[in-house]
């Protein structure tokens, strides 16, 4: 079961209560909703906040609860100086762990939540951010990148296949040599180097950056959500310049005599800050 899971405007920061057969514990999942902005924030410093099988269980249901409710944003990121190490290994014993039960019932789930919500997703990324986290990393749309972070596919190091969706994504975003390569070797990037491959949006210096950070989001959240959402949804699912095309002429019909256009135009035209409140 799931305590405090409905957020409300402004609603202080929750935590999701799970049960396993010794009893109630709390996850590592926390979920905060502020003036339109969800912030979910993973909360193991001690693990470099890599993730149980209970805390991708609430991970789940955290952003089930943000799409349901009124968030207009997406800030995902860790506590700590890290973003995520991945799958926590200490309860996983190979030759009795049901991999693909843990992976595909538990890891996969997770992941196509969070690149399903029609929101805009970013992910803050500090310190390390491997495995299964650069996988949650790379499901958000913007991967916002501290100077300290360093990221990789480190599977090879201990046997195991790359997962999280990471074949698929690195060869997408780098090219199938740079992808085996990191997959193959499992080296580690820094901020930099990722970069300039091509992973990530952004780098942002590492002093200051959680503000930085939720600031962007706060903008995101502050923005056009309906044109915001489109856009998202023509990224994510537009496979030629043709379906791009047409889908921007839809998508601009519906959002031409919108209060959102109208009050960026008005706005743009007076000089001011516009006042999106996506209708």
């Amino acid at each position: 079961m799931a305590a405090g899971l409905m957020l409300s405007k402004n609603q202080t920061i929750s935590r999701f209560m799970n049960f396993n057969r010794a009893g109630p514990f709390m996850s590592a999942i926390s979920l905060h909703l502020d003036q339109g902005l969800a912030i979910l924030t993973l909360s193991a410093p001690g693990r470099k906040n890599a993730l149980d099988q209970d805390d991708w269980k609430a991970l789940r249901v955290a952003i089930a609860e943000v799409a349901q409710g009124p968030a207009r944003a997406l800030l995902l990121r860790g506590v700590g100086g890290d973003f995520c190490a991945g799958f926590d290994l200490s309860g996983i014993r190979p030759g009795e762990t049901d991999a693909f039960e843990v992976i595909d019932g538990l890891v996969n789930p997770a992941l196509q939540a969070l690149r399903a919500l029609p929101i805009p997703t970013l992910a803050a990324v500090e310190g390390s951010c491997v495995g299964g986290g650069l996988g949650l990393a790379a499901a958000c749309d913007l991967m916002v990148l501290s100077e300290t972070a360093r990221l990789g596919a480190p599977y090879a190091a201990i046997g195991f296949l790359c997962d999280a969706g990471l074949h698929v994504f690195l060869r997408e975003t780098l090219g199938y040599q740079r992808a085996a390569w990191l997959i193959f070797t499992g080296k580690l990037l820094q901020a930099g180097e990722a970069f300039a491959c091509g992973l990530g949006s952004v780098v942002l210096p590492g002093e200051g950056f959680a503000a930085a950070t939720e600031a962007q989001a706060h903008a995101l959240a502050a923005g056009p959500d309906m044109a915001l959402r489109l856009s998202k949804q023509i990224l994510r699912t537009a496979r030629s310049p043709e379906e791009g095309l047409l889908a921007e002429a839809l998508g601009q019909a519906r959002i031409f005599n919108s209060s959102d256009a109208a009050e960026g135009g008005a706005a743009f035209l007076a000089g001011r800050p516009p006042r999106f409140e996506g209708r």
